[in-house]
């Protein structure tokens, strides 16, 4: 297992890689292709290749914990993010591309961030400061650094409550989750930093803020580049602003999918006015999908996740018992964006766990299987 996972891991987020790049040695009619390959290919490759439901032993669970091959995976994830960034602008600038190359370079430099903020937040949960900067230096080129703060401290403490701006009502079109996930989850992050400064005696209007450097720090990013390129070029490039505006609304928006799909629907009992159970492997949606965990880094085995949010990606583990997704999430963002679709597909699967009782002594069984 251990093997295969480096192996798997390796080539899921490589192979997105080789693509954005390798149009360019191609033919520049090429730039869908990382858009086709999300979009088109991992759905097809997740139906035809087995799921994965295997759990690491003890044995092989501390050597994937202790082996630093997989942190180097997501740290280059970073730098390779901002190579990708330079890459675009300088395609853009010198290559002459017709508007559908451009077009095509958006949505495929859209996926390929969409995936930077799965890694940021594989990252953010880890405490140590060298995490927590690339953290933050990979949410700072899609524009939504205050992601780290409402994610952390307050979806984790909120989720699959009313309270929580990430997770979405069944029968909710995704149309209406973006507008209470976007507008929600600013607004819960501006308060938890403000009620933070307020216990340390500090002004919300000051450096201290860091919602106010979630704000600032993403535009000097995209006027630095902009102004960097336009210099090089000799004239002003409009197109650059352009292209880092738009990789980050389609990241920010598939991320806000992500979320739909994995909170679809799922509320935890309320057993006290305000007070609710605690989270358990039954408050998420999974998916044991081989192919696409690879790519997303196993972001998909979520329940165990959102049980113990500090445990590295490698070792996430599967539950059976866990509300199940028919397919892998590239083709569920596909499905998402059709509401009646969606409500098809996912209501029925949401209802049939709404009508199954675990008792205690069950749902402690499941929770134990986590330790």
């Amino acid at each position: 297992m251990h093997i295969r996972k480096k192996i798997g891991f390796a080539w899921g987020y490589s192979f997105i890689v080789f693509l954005l790049t390798g149009y360019y040695f191609v033919s520049h009619n090429w730039t869908f292709f990382v858009f086709i390959y999300g979009y088109v290919l991992v759905p097809i490759l997740d139906a035809v290749i087995s799921r994965d439901s295997q759990n690491a032993s003890t044995e092989e669970y501390e050597k994937l914990l202790k082996d630093k091959y997989f942190d180097v995976l997501v740290y280059s994830h970073v730098y390779i993010q901002y190579f990708m960034l330079v890459w675009g602008c300088y395609i853009l600038i010198y290559d002459n591309l017709t508007w559908w190359q451009i077009t095509g370079l958006l949505l495929s430099q859209g996926v390929y961030a969409s995936t930077i903020i799965n890694v940021a937040h594989e990252l953010g949960h880890r405490t140590n400061p060298w995490a927590q900067f690339h953290a933050k230096a990979a949410l700072m080129t899609v524009g939504y650094m205050h992601f780290l703060i409402e994610h952390n401290r307050g979806h984790h403490t909120h989720v699959a409550t009313p309270l929580d701006p990430a997770t979405a009502r069944k029968n909710q079109t995704i149309y209406s989750f973006w507008k209470q996930t976007l507008i929600g989850s600013f607004r819960s992050a501006w308060q938890i930093e403000k009620k933070q400064l307020t216990k340390q005696n500090l002004s919300v209007w000051s450096w201290h803020n860091s919602m106010i450097w979630a704000i600032v720090l993403p535009i000097l990013f995209c006027l630095s580049m902009t102004l960097l390129f336009s210099y090089l070029s000799g004239r002003f490039e409009w197109i650059i602003p352009v292209f880092l505006i738009v990789q980050s609304i389609i990241a920010v928006l598939s991320l806000e999918c992500v979320n739909y799909i994995e909170h679809y629907g799922i509320m935890r009992k309320e057993i006290a006015p305000g007070k609710y159970e605690k989270v358990n492997p039954l408050h998420s949606w999974n998916a044991n999908h081989y192919y696409s965990n690879l790519m997303l880094f196993h972001l998909q085995r979520h329940s165990d996740h959102h049980a113990y949010a500090a445990r590295p990606y490698q070792v996430l583990r599967h539950f059976d018992e866990s509300p199940q997704l028919p397919y892998g999430y590239t083709m569920m963002i596909l499905i998402s964006l059709v509401p009646p679709l969606w409500f098809k597909t996912m209501n029925r699967r949401l209802e049939e766990w709404q009508e199954r009782e675990y008792s205690t002594e069950e749902i402690r069984a499941v929770v134990s299987r986590f330790s």
